[in-house]
């Protein structure tokens, strides 16, 4: 295997659709300059942790990924513990990854780190006992909203988080939750709990706006409930990362939060519905858990 090599691993139905769409002209830039890669397709849910998997075994040293941030978070759950390199081809719904460390938004403009990029060592958030993330775990009116996306047909790209947002504003009902870390505990009834490694999600939203990939922290971002028609004034703010002045957010940094919920509650990680591992569980920051190529 040459030493260029690259672990190419390509979820066709991310972005609902759009990465299907955007593969051909990939694979002929790829075969245009002459980059050589094994390529693997992908569309089961967790699937392309395995292949990612497969690709390390052969003894690749870059594992590629072309998809959203669910097809991110799945190949880097893959490659955590190894040498190997992640890169990323963004074709998904949100692409809140490549906002974070640097890598273009054009799939095009994204192979140029194949051959000219840096690695980069960068953390990774883990549920404890079961996955780990790159951008965040979402709970309430988030995690919903990412699940409306999904179901979407007609509106695609951050217009769909926007859109299902919009929605989710009018008719999400708050919930009872216990966030804990370090010296400090709070009860609280929210429509929103952030736990994030970045300060993007859904799309561009910085619900976390001091979160950074390279700190070592976790952040937690609690929104505790506004009336109706003030949540439709407030989202604009959290969009724009404008909302920790208000009495209704808690946010804390932390190297491990707990948290706890006598209720079933949605969530979401990496924008991808997610199932959480009980009642109560932690969530940790990894430092510098996977190696990312970046911009030079």
């Amino acid at each position: 295997m040459e030493k260029d090599s690259y672990f190419l691993v390509v979820n066709l139905i991310a972005g609902q659709g759009r990465c299907k769409e955007l593969f051909p002209k990939v694979k002929q830039e790829l075969d245009r300059r002459g980059i050589s890669y094994d390529l693997h397709y992908t569309n089961e849910p967790s699937e392309a942790t395995d292949v990612a998997r497969t690709g390390i075994e052969a003894g690749f040293k870059y594992v590629v990924a072309m998809g959203g941030d669910g097809t991110v978070n799945e190949v880097a759950n893959g490659l955590v513990g190894s040498e190997a390199a992640l890169g990323v081809i963004p074709a998904g719904t949100g692409n809140d990854f490549v906002r974070m460390v640097g890598i273009p938004a054009d799939p095009l403009q994204a192979l140029d780190l194949l051959e000219g990029g840096r690695e980069e060592k960068v953390d990774l958030g883990y549920v404890v006992g079961d996955r780990y993330f790159v951008n965040g775990v979402g709970i309430g009116i988030d995690a919903q909203v990412a699940r409306d996306v999904l179901r979407m047909e007609r509106v695609h790209g951050p217009l769909a988080y926007l859109c299902a947002a919009v929605k989710e504003v009018f008719r999400f009902k708050a919930f009872p939750i216990t966030v804990e870390g370090g010296a400090w505990k709070e009860d609280l009834h929210c429509i929103s709990v952030g736990i994030a490694n970045g300060k993007y999600c859904g799309g561009g939203f910085k619900l976390a706006p001091l979160a950074e990939v390279s700190d070592g922290l976790i952040d937690l971002a609690a929104v505790e409930d506004f009336p109706r028609l003030e949540r439709l004034v407030r989202l604009p703010q959290a969009r724009a990362g404008k909302h920790l002045h208000l009495r209704q957010v808690h946010y804390r940094q932390e190297k491990k939060v707990t948290v706890t919920s006598p209720e079933r509650l949605v969530a979401h990680i990496d924008g991808e519905p997610y199932e959480l591992p009980g009642e109560s569980f932690q969530i940790a920051s990894v430092p510098r858990a996977l190696r990312v190529l970046v911009p030079a």
